[in-house]
């Protein structure tokens, strides 16, 4: 793997960067009240072209590989996880059309390529941390006709996302496969919107589908490739853990700032080992994060020593060490920690929020300090 950034990975941090601290961090706040993410700064995600990885031949700004992706979420969550992922969720439901779907489906993307009205999501998660083999939504092939029976949980625009990509499994041979559903379609029931946790500026909700469709919706066709899914399936998964990683960066280095300048004892508490120890410790791991997330990234687009198993390691490990971070951040600011006047209260929110969609602690390479 190689470890000096390229010019555009440079590029890409640094737009990200400027973006998540001049535009998303001050209308955290906003989205997470209003529930949305304000159309201003919708706008502007959208024109930077860094959350909708849609080919120039469909109308979009083109496709990234996988670690310029991971950097361009992992910046944009150091402003906010919030609105990072929900403009990622959105842009990740045309981003699989382009790479697998068929010409009628792909048809479409050029609405979500030019409109920044359009909202797209992918029904994914269905909690513990269940990878691609472990989904029990089931997608049936009968004929000219498809069934899907399934629920998933952090749905980004449960009740508004179309095209809505599902993904289970073919409940004859267990491979992987997808369709591509509306929000309005019938059998797709929402739940349940999430709300008062975190990352409320995806308006995100659990649903449950009980469809009847055609094989025109199977992503790719009958014949898709599931192998070129499951890829693409881990890559979303890794973006949960760029956004994980940025936010724990953000609230370790607002930490120690505020440790610098708030005063105990005549001095400044980083002058303290119990303070201090525990922020370096977190860019440490933050940092062992980020490597494994970019080496598992780098073997994906290669295609090379893979399993999903090492996926799930780097995306256990990144959500332990997040937690990790932003509870050390807020217990570093002590009561102020809490309280809305500082934000680390709500990275600590959207941390635990991020793990809980996709997190299985017995595949976590975490190891707690003795």
């Amino acid at each position: 793997m190689n470890l000096l950034p390229d010019e555009e990975h440079e590029a890409v941090t640094e737009l990200a960067r400027s973006i998540a601290t001049g535009i998303l961090s001050p209308a955290a706040r906003e989205a997470e009240q209003e529930q949305a993410v304000p159309k201003d700064v919708w706008i502007k995600l959208f024109e930077s072209g860094l959350t909708v990885p849609i080919p120039e031949e469909f109308g979009g700004g083109g496709v990234p590989d996988t670690i310029t992706q991971l950097l361009a979420v992992e910046n944009l969550a150091f402003g906010d996880a919030g609105i990072t992922m929900a403009a990622v969720w959105s842009g990740a439901a045309g981003g699989l059309i382009a790479r697998h779907g068929t010409p009628s489906q792909t048809d479409g993307l050029r609405i979500l390529a030019s409109s920044p009205d359009a909202r797209g999501a992918v029904a994914l998660h269905e909690g513990h941390g269940r990878g691609p083999a472990e989904l029990e939504t089931t997608i049936a092939i009968d004929g000219d006709t498809v069934k899907i029976v399934g629920r998933k949980v952090g749905v980004a625009f449960a009740a508004t996302a179309d095209p809505l990509v599902v993904v289970g499994r073919d409940a004859e041979d267990g491979r992987l496969r997808a369709v591509v559903l509306s929000s309005a379609d019938a059998g797709v029931t929402v739940d349940e919107l999430t709300r008062g946790i975190a990352l409320g500026a995806a308006a995100a909700g659990s649903i449950t589908f009980d469809v009847t469709t055609t094989t025109d919706a199977l992503l790719g066709g009958v014949d898709a490739d599931a192998e070129a899914l499951t890829t693409s399936v881990q890559q979303l998964r890794l973006l949960n853990a760029s956004a994980q990683v940025g936010t724990g960066q953000r609230a370790i280095e607002y930490a120690a700032e505020y440790a610098t300048t708030r005063i105990a004892f005549g001095t400044p508490i980083a002058g303290f080992q119990g303070v201090s120890f525990p922020l370096a410790e977190g860019i440490m791991r933050l940092d062992a994060a980020r490597l494994e997330i970019n080496d598992v990234a780098e073997r994906l687009d290669l295609g090379v020593g893979v399993s999903e198993v090492d996926v799930a390691r780097a995306v256990s490990y990144a959500s332990e060490v997040a937690l990790e971070a932003t509870r050390d951040s807020v217990q570093t600011l002590g009561g102020h920690g809490f309280i809305t006047d500082h934000p680390v209260e709500i990275w600590y929110r959207s941390a635990a929020a991020l793990a809980a969609l996709d997190f299985d602690p017995t595949r976590s390479s975490f190891e707690p300090a003795l």
